[in-house]
């Protein structure tokens, strides 16, 4: 019969744990996500994005928003856990039933275990490699105007250039009075190109101008005096509407495998290597948060009478998960400023929630 129990009792466990965790991160996700999906859609509008560009960003942000979730969902799951228990007089049978509260806690162990190991494998590779895919996805907006609309008597920015266009048929694209502007920063020149005709070929890479009966100046900002001018009877040009830009790396979107191998390359300066390690040792903190979360927040749990309902639950959960925000925002500060302490500081809130669980255990236990 006592080998029996547990497991019945260790199902009933997990299934309430579950429960609450699924719908506790459903719902923190969906509010993380929606910060995201508006910051894409108001990419997806300006830069007239293609639909499979707006889902891949939505899928690229996916597992960041779960890492993100996760830890506070378990914990919040919890507490609900406990005082739901609490609540119908569950946790004083199973006490009065000779369960101990280490039999009570292993079931919930074991679930943070697992979900450290997802955590950690998310947080060290998967969501470094999204977040890079995301922010590669965000630069190949920037840098490709696709929305491109020609309109007579208006200015359009293509980048480098400017295009106006006095009058336009659009059936044939044949167009009068073009003027182009562009201004190379290099250099200092910048050039004009007026014709009095021509053709607008749109594509979805480029616009092919073939242009007729014009002239082309440029001109020295420096020396407005001194212009290059040639007229030209037929002058065929091609305008890219991709822009060459290279985005330098950030620290988040380089695996942890990746990090490491940089820092033994010694080719940083002290302040990048705090910044590296300081990153690597809060992915881990963040994947091994379910279980230091779990044993603060059952001898907590545990303390609830059977009038408790939910809503304590929730307090004490916010209060919880704030704290330990507040002290891993402290540690990695301090990471990033102090080289010798970059990989341990991000640990505080590991290391004070540690004293504060002994602390809340031994108080519960000599009860």
């Amino acid at each position: 019969m006592r080998f029996a129990r547990p497991g019945i009792f260790t199902r009933y466990i997990v299934k309430t744990l579950l429960t609450f965790f699924i719908g506790v991160v459903g719902i923190l996700m969906f509010v993380i996500f929606m910060n995201h999906f508006i910051r894409i859609m108001e990419m997806a509008m300006n830069y007239g994005t293609s639909w499979w560009w707006i889902a891949s960003s939505l899928l690229s942000v996916m597992p960041n928003v779960f890492s993100m979730a996760a830890p506070m969902a378990f914990q919040i799951a919890v507490l609900l856990t406990l005082t739901s228990m609490s609540e119908q007089g569950e946790l004083i049978a199973l006490r009065a039933a000779g369960f101990s509260f280490k039999e009570i806690v292993k079931p919930m162990l074991l679930c943070a275990i697992g979900l450290v190991v997802i955590l950690f494998f998310l947080d060290n590779w998967l969501t470094p490699r999204s977040y890079q895919r995301m922010l590669n996805l965000r630069e190949e907006a920037r840098q490709k105007i696709t929305k491109v609309t020609l309109e007579p008597k208006t200015f359009l920015n293509l980048g480098e250039w400017e295009l106006y266009l006095e009058d336009l048929d659009e059936s044939s694209k044949l167009a009068k009075q073009i003027h182009l502007i562009r201004k190379n920063d290099k250099d200092a020149l910048s050039t004009k190109v007026n014709a009095s005709s021509g053709k607008v070929i749109l594509t979805d890479k480029s616009i092919g101008l073939q242009l007729q009966n014009g002239q082309m100046q440029r001109i020295d900002s420096k020396d407005p005096t001194a212009i290059i001018a040639a007229n030209f009877d037929n002058y065929t040009m091609n305008i890219s509407l991709t822009r060459d830009h290279k985005r330098d790396q950030r620290v988040a979107e380089r695996t942890t495998t990746k990090i490491f191998r940089m820092i033994k390359q010694g080719r940083m300066t002290p302040e990048e290597k705090s910044q590296y390690r300081a990153e690597v040792s809060t992915r881990n903190v963040m994947a091994f948060a379910p279980i230091i979360l779990l044993f603060v927040s059952c001898p907590l749990g545990f303390s609830l009478g059977k009038r408790t309902n939910k809503g304590w639950g929730m307090l004490f959960s916010v209060i919880i998960i704030f704290v330990f925000y507040l002290l891993m925002t402290l540690g990695l500060s301090i990471g990033k400023k102090v080289t010798f302490l970059a990989y341990v500081s991000p640990w505080l809130p590991m290391f004070v929630g540690a004293g504060a669980a002994w602390y809340l255990w031994k108080k519960r236990l000599n009860i």
